[in-house]
């Protein structure tokens, strides 16, 4: 893992991924995987691609939430049965949703994007900002719990 994160440079990656063909979970895996050098495979980015609109348009939380819960378990959830890490997992997972909610009100994707027509312009560069929260919540949290810089 890496010592420091540039935000700007992340965020840069993040628009680009998202405004190019990745869909917000994917970007968010995508980008923090890179930044923080999570070791992530290519096989763990198709695994959340079945995540935006809400769980395949299901109406429920936002992609780019779930995709940044894949990258904190990464991080900090457990491989053993039984091992109470699970709690502190869920206990960030839940620090990062709030974050998101506190921002917007709310983390569910309908909820958030309800205000826009989903193939405008105005809904991605909303999203493209969800997506920051998103990616700054998980650096707080990085900062803190693994010493990682944001620069």
């Amino acid at each position: 893992m890496v010592k420091e994160v540039n935000m700007e440079a992340m965020k840069a990656y993040l628009k680009e991924d998202f405004t190019t063909g990745y869909m917000c979970s994917e970007s968010v895996l995508d980008t923090l995987n890179k930044f923080y050098e999570l070791g992530i495979g290519e096989e763990a980015i198709a695994l959340s691609t079945g995540f935006p609109y809400g769980f395949g348009d299901g109406g429920n939380v936002c992609g780019g939430v779930a995709g940044a819960t894949m990258a904190i378990g990464k991080v900090f959830g457990r491989t053993v049965k039984g091992d109470p890490a699970y709690q502190k997992c869920i206990d960030l997972v839940r620090e990062l949703n709030d974050d998101v909610a506190e921002a917007y009100k709310t983390s569910i994707c309908p909820e958030l994007i309800c205000d826009y027509e989903f193939a405008t312009p105005e809904r991605k560069t909303h999203c493209t900002n969800i997506l920051y929260v998103i990616v700054e919540s998980f650096a707080k949290i990085m900062e803190r719990e693994c010493g990682v810089k944001r620069v």
